[in-house]
């Protein structure tokens, strides 16, 4: 099956140009914009086709294709690459260094839940498919990884909850077409699921004449309940290598480094960065056509990619960035397509340069560690954090390393500020690809691979907690060490392919949690020998549970309940419980095993024994029930529901778009329950200029659905401040779902 799609295209390009000024910045903390005008782009509006609905449950399985070759690492110039590469990995060309300053690193992340992800024998694309492109993101009760080109979703345990997939399959496409560059984020904004994928039109990208950008989008929060899959092709006939995906409240992008598929994708020249801004409000409807917005490539003149940000906070802006030497552009895309516009601000940051190629324990060649392109990036409450690889020289290190390069961009004034702007190194270690997400305290996480001449390429996490101190990131955490040196395929050429990006996603259902990926070597002697390895990572404690287990309970046989104490109690004929609770003299268990206290014992005496912090006391009572198990008391004792639940599905969007001023457009949720039991809801309410009907609580009997109208009425000109629509139920695994409203005037 061919993936070229039918696109209607509507071309109106218009160029703005406004006179810029340069002013110059410091380039650490504190650091100003440049104050010039950003330029403005009028983008080509081209419609995408929606390709199919695809169920992950109805996939086929793995199966293997036809061999393809490695996934290429294309750059701007290769020579002047290759020669500046050299010229580091041998010491000709030492690169001038930033500062590092000597701070203690007083954050050390944590992590759990760690197992084991898609390695080399769950690839699909052939005997030599390397690097993994190894991507991850949390959903509320999944873990969904991708790589070059499969896919598989985990319980947070590490348990399978669908077996390896071909992600062409999930993008309705023939499985021996060429892809690559698959990424995967959960949107906590809008409770979905997103991947894209870059796809040619040929088996091999050395015949390839066209590549197409391809984008699923899953129809609620459960990855299983399915998607919808789209399909644009490129204008010029390009390959859009190492497509980056990101969002905001209305807005979905995806963006790719342009190279000409002319004589083919494999070897045609770099053209420019391009980007495709897509209606989000339309895609989550799931309709046929969906309104995008086109950027031709040569947008941005700073080097390649433009990485567009994650959103984790409501925002109307979605947030890019880009970065070369010692410019970053920051681009602000905003409106909804058709009628979304593009600015570029530049911002002057310490220059990075490409990093020395990293060697590996008991290998006969380094890692290849790539340049120093931004890998990741991601928004919250007001900041910008982007990651990348740089050269550095780690505090007391005699050597050069490749390093990790972050920048933080504060993006709440007039014009976006550089905050924070370093590398970090470990002494006497090579890091290399780190990703990055933030916390609901603002706190960052970061997966990346570390090796040097005494270890093999290991998985590592570290993170920063937001009132660190500036510049500084913790110390690195090992959760997942390589087994063996890496054995490439490709021992012909230098250092081995690896990267080309590693993984992080925050836990939508406890976001002090983010969860990592990355490669390492594995144990395996034959074939390729990447793994990937996964955990979930953090800086700050989980929230508490409401219901701390305090003291253990045992009843017995008998109604009467002998203990011992050291200090002075006094038992009474009401018995109570607190945070360390008091014993009474027969407690009962609830559904859960959780014992209450309800039976009323009748006392025989008071008595007044002394207690110790585990009071043990002897009385004599007379009760009217004598459980015999064993449960765990807790401070506050509630009924824990035992299956069949009912389960909570909410799918809609409440993104209007800009609508005119007085009118009063309306948008539908659909409540379901998909659960095998009934299940309560309870409809919250939102402010002028939004309305709820159907509003309150009710009941859903197993399969039944409800629908909840929401109007958007705006009496004036300009963007609405996002409200946001909580939905509650009794699904102990689903307790709430939250849907952001957005709307502007005109």
């Amino acid at each position: 099956m061919t993936p070229r799609r039918a696109v209607a295209a509507f071309a109106i390009v218009l160029f703005f140009a406004f006179v810029a000024s340069w002013t110059s910045l410091p380039a650490r903390a504190g650091g100003a914009a440049i104050q010039s005008l950003p330029a403005a782009r009028q983008p080509q509006h081209l419609l995408a086709i929606r390709t199919g609905t695809v169920y992950p449950l109805e996939l086929p399985p793995a199966t293997a294709t036809v061999s393809r070759h490695l996934r290429p690492f294309r750059v701007a110039d290769p020579a002047a690459y290759r020669q500046r590469k050299a010229a580091i990995d041998t010491g000709a060309m030492l690169p001038d260094l930033p500062s590092i300053a000597t701070l203690a690193l007083t954050t050390t992340p944590t992590f759990s839940n760690s197992f084991t992800g898609l390695g080399f024998p769950d690839s699909q694309c052939g005997p030599d498919c390397e690097p993994p492109d190894t991507q991850v993101a949390a959903g509320p009760t999944q873990i969904f990884e991708v790589i070059n080109v499969a896919g598989k979703i985990y319980d947070k345990s590490g348990g399978t909850i669908l077996a390896t997939f071909n992600l062409n399959h999930l993008f309705n496409m023939n499985p021996d077409l060429f892809s690559s560059d698959p990424r995967i984020q959960y949107d906590t904004i809008a409770n979905r699921w997103y991947v894209s994928m870059v796809i040619l039109n040929s088996t091999d990208i050395t015949t390839a004449s066209d590549g197409f950008f391809n984008l699923a989008v899953s129809n609620d929060s459960n990855p299983l309940d399915g998607f919808n899959t789209y399909a644009i092709d490129t204008t010029g006939n390009d390959f859009p290598d190492q497509p980056s995906l990101g969002f905001n409240d209305d807005k979905i992008v995806t963006g790719g480094n342009a190279f000409s598929c002319s004589p083919n994708c494999n070897t045609g020249p770099y053209e420019g960065n391009e980007f495709l801004v897509w209606n989000k409000s339309e895609l989550l409807a799931g309709d046929t056509m969906v309104d995008t917005d086109f950027t031709a490539p040569a947008a941005d003149d700073s080097g390649f990619p433009i990485i567009p940000a994650k959103s984790r906070s409501s925002t109307s802006t979605l947030w890019m960035v880009s970065a070369f030497e010692s410019t970053m552009n920051i681009w602000s895309v905003t409106g909804v397509p058709p009628g979304s516009m593009a600015f570029n601000s530049p911002i002057a940051v310490t220059s990075f340069t490409d990093p020395p190629s990293a060697p590996q324990k008991n290998g006969s060649h380094n890692i290849d560690t790539g340049d120093s392109r931004l890998l990741d990036a991601v928004f919250r409450d007001g900041q910008l954090w982007t990651s990348g690889n740089d050269t550095c020289q780690p505090t007391g290190d005699t050597t050069i390393r490749s390093c990790l390069q972050f920048f933080e961009v504060l993006t709440g004034g007039v014009n976006p500020v550089l905050n924070q702007d370093f590398s970090f190194g470990t002494k006497n270690f090579f890091d290399y690809y780190p990703s990055v997400d933030l916390d609901s305290s603002d706190d960052l996480i970061t997966s990346f691979s570390q090796s040097s001449s005494a270890e093999f390429p290991s998985a590592y996490v570290d993170g920063r907690l937001a009132g660190d101190p500036m510049n500084t990131l913790g110390t690195p955490v090992l959760f997942q060490a390589g087994a063996k040196a890496y054995n490439s395929n490709d021992t012909t050429k230098g250092p081995f392919r690896w990267g080309d990006y590693s993984g992080a996603g925050v836990d939508p259902s406890d976001q002090t949690a983010i969860w990592v990926a990355a490669e390492y070597a594995t144990s395996a002697t034959t074939g390729l020998n990447w793994g990937t390895s996964i955990a979930e990572a953090r800086v700050i404690a989980p929230p508490t549970s409401t219901a701390t287990a305090t003291a253990t309970a045992t009843p017995t046989a008998t109604a009467t309940a002998t203990t011992t104490a050291t200090a002075t109690v006094t038992v009474s004929a009401t018995p109570t419980t607190s945070a360390t609770p008091t014993a009474s003299a027969s407690p009962t268990a609830s559904a859960s095993g959780t014992p209450t206290t309800s039976a009323t014992p009748t006392a025989t005496d008071t008595a007044t024994p002394t207690s110790s912090a585990t009071p043990t006391e002897t009385a004599t009572a007379t009760a009217t029930l004598t459980p015999t198990a064993t449960a765990t008391q807790t401070a506050t004792p509630t009924a824990t529901p035992t299956p069949p639940f009912g389960t909570l599905s909410v799918s809609g969007n409440l993104s209007f778009g800009t609508v005119k001023v007085n009118s009063s457009p309306s948008k539908k949720l659909k409540v379901k329950n998909t659960g095998k039991a009934p299940l309560q809801v309870t409809i919250g309410t939102l402010v002028a200029p939004f309305t709820v009907a159907g509003n309150g609580t009710f009941n859903l009997a197993k399969g039944k659905t409800q629908n909840v109208t929401v109007k958007f009425q705006p009496t004036t000109k300009g963007a609405t401040s996002p409200q946001t629509l909580t939905i509650i139920s009794d699904d102990p695994k689903h307790p709430s779902k939250n849907v952001t409203a957005t709307g502007s005037g005109k």
